[in-house]
C-alpha cells in the first residue's frame, strides 16, 4: 500500500508537470486510495485462511483425543489405588498379627506361690527354746497374757490388786483383780490359797508376804502344766506375768536375745 501512495504522489507531480488540472488529480488520487483499501479488505487470502482453519481443526482434534483418553487414565489411576489399598490391608493385618503375638508373649501366667513351710518349734536337748518374752494362755481366766521370762527369779508371779483373803467351807481362799495389762479387761478372780511365802525385795529391806495360787498355763505347743504364782502388784511393770526358774526348770532353755520364740498355744475354754 505505501508504494501506491508514493505512486499517486508521483503521478500528481507528473500530471502537474503535464498540465492536468487539480480536480483531475484529486479524482485520480481518490481512485487510487480506494483501490488500495479494497486490496487490504481482502487480506488474508484463501490460502492463509485454509492454513488457519487446518491448525484449529488439528488443535480441536488433539483436545478431543486428550478428553477421550481421560477415562482410560482414570481407570489406570483407580487400578493403581486399588493395588495400594491391597498392600496397605496386608501390612495392617501383619501389624495386627505382630501385636497379638507380643501381647500373648507379655502375658506371663502367674506362678503359684510356693508353700511356706511351717516354722519348726525350737528344741534344744529335748528342751524347748523360749525367748525373753512369750505368750501364755492361762486358765482361769481363759486369756492370753504376755509373760516376762526371768531366770533371776526363783518363783513365778502374776500381777494382782485388791487382794482379799477369806475362808470358804473351812478352806482358805483369796480374791483379787487380775491385771491383764489393760484396766478395761481386768478380771476379778477367786482361787484356793495354796500357801503364803515371804519375799525379800532386792532393793528393799522389807519382807513382802505374798499369797500363792495355781493356774493352768499353756506355752507354745509343748508345755501345759499347773503352775504356782505369787500374787504381786506389778501394775508398774511392763508385763503382767513373770515366769521364774521354778517353771523353766527341766523344760526350757532361755535365749534372752529372742522374743516370742514359741507360737501361741491353742485357746481352750475355761
Amino acid at each position: 500500500m505505501p508504494p501506491l501512495l508514493f505512486s499517486g504522489v508521483s503521478m500528481r507531480w507528473h500530471a502537474t508537470e503535464s498540465g492536468l488540472s487539480l480536480a483531475s488529480i484529486a479524482q485520480l488520487s481518490a481512485a487510487l486510495f480506494l483501490a488500495s483499501l479494497a486490496g487490504c479488505s481482502h487480506w488474508p487470502g484463501p490460502d492463509h485462511r485454509a492454513v488457519t482453519l487446518e491448525s484449529i481443526e488439528t488443535q480441536l482434534a488433539q483436545a478431543c483425543q486428550a478428553q477421550n483418553s481421560l477415562p482410560l487414565q482414570l481407570d489406570r489411576i483407580e487400578a493403581a489405588l486399588a493395588a495400594q489399598l491391597l498392600v496397605l490391608d496386608g501390612q495392617t493385618q501383619s501389624l495386627s498379627d505382630i501385636r497379638s503375638k507380643q501381647v500373648a508373649r507379655s502375658v506371663v501366667p502367674a506362678r503359684p506361690c510356693p508353700a511356706i513351710p511351717a516354722t519348726p518349734v525350737p528344741v534344744l536337748d529335748n528342751k524347748i527354746l523360749v525367748g525373753s518374752t512369750e505368750w501364755v494362755f492361762m486358765t482361769p481366766p481363759g486369756q492370753y497374757l504376755t509373760a516376762r521370762v526371768d531366770t533371776g527369779a526363783e518363783t513365778s508371779s502374776i500381777s494382782a490388786t485388791n487382794i482379799v483373803r477369806f475362808e470358804r467351807d473351812g478352806k482358805r481362799w483369796v480374791a483379787f483383780d487380775l491385771d491383764t495389762g489393760d484396766a478395761k479387761t481386768d478380771v476379778r478372780l477367786e482361787a484356793p490359797l495354796k500357801r503364803s511365802v515371804r519375799i525379800r525385795q532386792a532393793s528393799f529391806d522389807d519382807i513382802d508376804r505374798r499369797a500363792v495360787v495355781a493356774f493352768d498355763v499353756r506355752l507354745g505347743k509343748e508345755v501345759y502344766q499347773d503352775v504356782e504364782f505369787t500374787l504381786a502388784d506389778r501394775t508398774r511393770m511392763s508385763y503382767p506375768v513373770l515366769l521364774g526358774r521354778s517353771f523353766l526348770k527341766d523344760i526350757a532353755v532361755v535365749d534372752v536375745g529372742r522374743e516370742f520364740a514359741q507360737p501361741r498355744a491353742e485357746k481352750v475354754a475355761p
